[in-house]
């Protein structure tokens, strides 16, 4: 792989971790003020599972900090010159 599609694919999951990050902040405030407490999952004014959302983005981050430290720790393996 070359130098410059591994500094891509890296950014581009950075910027899906940031994404997914800013997603759980905006489903705990659709969570709080959207429900009638906070353990109801099901939003009031758009009837979406909120607690399906943020399970999905929590994993999507998790996936996403696997894969990038992965490429980080076997860079040497991965990028030919």
């Amino acid at each position: 792989m070359k130098k410059s599609v591994y500094q891509t694919i890296i950014s581009l999951l950075i910027l899906v971790i940031v994404m997914s990050v800013f997603a759980v902040v905006n489903i705990q405030v659709s969570l709080k003020y959207e429900t009638e407490n906070m353990k109801d999952c099901i939003s009031l004014i758009s009837g979406r599972n909120l607690c399906q959302e943020l399970l999905a983005s929590k994993i999507i981050i998790v996936i996403c900090l696997i894969i990038v430290s992965g490429m980080l720790s076997f860079r040497g393996r991965i990028v030919k010159d």
